[in-house]
């Protein structure tokens, strides 16, 4: 999140545009920045403009696949939380995208009710480590200026 936009920003990586249509719906009602991307190459080519919190991809794009994707996302941006998800899910897919970092994994079909209640999820880790960070620095800058006296 930037410090002059505080809403989250999602980025919705699939090549369904009613899929992708759906997320952005659920996304904006929770009053998240949205943007889409329909494989991804597109998503990497406007990630530094779209500079997502949360990424959600399928697992199966044209070209790179959603595994790939958030390979490249978690190299280049370590904090932004991944979500695979695929209508062709096993166990084995689902253990590979956690290991490689993501947050977590959706079957399609999904309901709307569950893609809601793991984005406000992943948006409460988001602020907790924003807050977290800005107390951090605050606690830096204070013992910084322990024993220093001014008049």
């Amino acid at each position: 999140m930037t410090a002059d936009d505080s809403r989250v920003r999602l980025l919705v990586v699939e090549d369904e545009q009613s899929i992708r249509r759906l997320c952005m719906t659920v996304g904006g009602a929770l009053g998240f920045h949205c943007s889409e991307a329909e494989s991804a190459e597109a998503a990497l080519a406007a990630g530094p403009a779209v500079a997502p919190d949360i990424v959600i991809a399928d697992l199966r794009l044209p070209n790179l696949s959603g595994a790939d994707l958030l390979r490249e996302i978690k190299a280049r941006y370590p904090a932004t939380e991944v979500v695979i998800m695929t209508g062709h899910g096993s166990i084995e897919s689902a253990v590979e995208v956690m290991k490689l970092g993501a947050y977590d994994y959706i079957q399609k079909p999904f309901r709307v009710e569950e893609l809601r209640m793991l984005l406000r999820r992943m948006e409460e880790k988001i602020r907790l480590v924003q807050e977290n960070r800005v107390l951090r620095e605050r606690v830096e800058t204070d013992q910084e200026l322990d024993g220093i006296i001014g008049e």
